[in-house]
């Protein structure tokens, strides 16, 4: 038995490192490697699981060429040199007959990596002029809205999650999706930080939570536009800070203005007493992070 390092080879920005136990020519275990100062050696469940993947008995070891109708499920083994005569085959009809763009390359990021998506691949889709997919799900929406509204997709490295007093989690499950955030979570709690969740869900961290606001699904902007107007009303915004480094601010404290708590927490289903105790919470509290 012994034990190797690699990589996940997921298309995720944490990056993992790994430590792979190797029985013979098996890979019998992949655990984190502790060694990762960033990561701490926790891993998700889909890469822990990998053995599983790698020799399931449903795994697809070689080519199959469809000789049934399409649905009926009907495929016959063929050799690598077959299938790839029979893909290049058609893609030469294809570019004779309709262009490149008549090819659509069909792939998705969420199992692949920097290595195996958009390398040699795609240089060769663009050389014969291929159409190309228009990547609008999962993160792309995200990083448009973000940028149409901060100019850059912004973010928070996890080691500041240390230095804040208070730490509001808004409509994500870190549990689910950012695993590496919640033991740092976690230990600023030990420190002393607050935690706010807003999310109608009760996640693992709502219920750990200082505050859960339970807003009901598609109440975000009312309840946000409520805290930024009693942080206005208040004098808790920092006009100084919001002066130098916000567009259109008048524009937004206009918006802002129509929104009492009283009634966002009606739109919201929250009692009015807790976006006040958010509130004010948040403007005792600095710094502070919203994730």
């Amino acid at each position: 038995m012994t034990e190797a390092r690699s990589a996940c080879p997921l298309d995720c920005p944490d990056a993992c490192t790994l430590a792979v136990t190797v029985e013979g020519d098996r890979v019998t275990a992949v655990d984190g490697d502790h060694r990762n100062a960033l990561t701490e050696g926790l891993i998700c469940g889909k890469v822990r699981a990998f053995p599983k993947h790698m020799y399931g008995a449903e795994r697809l070891l070689h080519p199959a060429v469809r000789v049934g109708a399409k649905g009926e499920a009907r495929f016959e083994r063929v050799s690598w040199d077959v299938a790839l005569e029979l893909v290049a085959t058609r893609m030469r009809e294809a570019v004779a007959r309709h262009g490149g763009e008549s090819i659509l390359p069909l792939n998705y990021g969420g199992s692949n990596g920097v290595l195996t998506d958009g390398t040699v691949d795609l240089r060769f889709f663009r050389r014969i002029g291929a159409s190309r997919l228009a990547r609008t799900v999962c993160a792309a929406p995200t990083g448009r809205a973000a940028e149409g509204v901060y100019g850059k997709m912004a973010g928070v490295a996890l080691p500041d999650y240390a230095h804040a007093q208070l730490i509001v989690v808004w409509g994500c499950n870190p549990h689910a999706s950012g695993i590496h955030l919640v033991p740092v979570i976690m230990r600023a709690r030990e420190r002393g930080a607050k935690l706010v969740v807003v999310d109608p869900r009760r996640t693992p961290l709502a219920k750990q939570a200082d505050l859960h606001i339970a807003a009901r699904p598609g109440t975000d902007l009312p309840v946000a536009l409520a805290i930024a107007q009693w942080l206005f009303e208040h004098g808790a915004a920092d006009r100084g800070f919001l002066g130098a480094h916000a567009c259109e601010l008048g524009a937004f404290e206009r918006a802002c203005a129509p929104w009492s708590l009283a009634r966002a927490a009606e739109i919201a289903g929250v009692p009015a007493e807790q976006l006040a105790a958010f509130a004010e919470l948040y403007a005792a509290s600095s710094p502070a992070v919203i994730r």
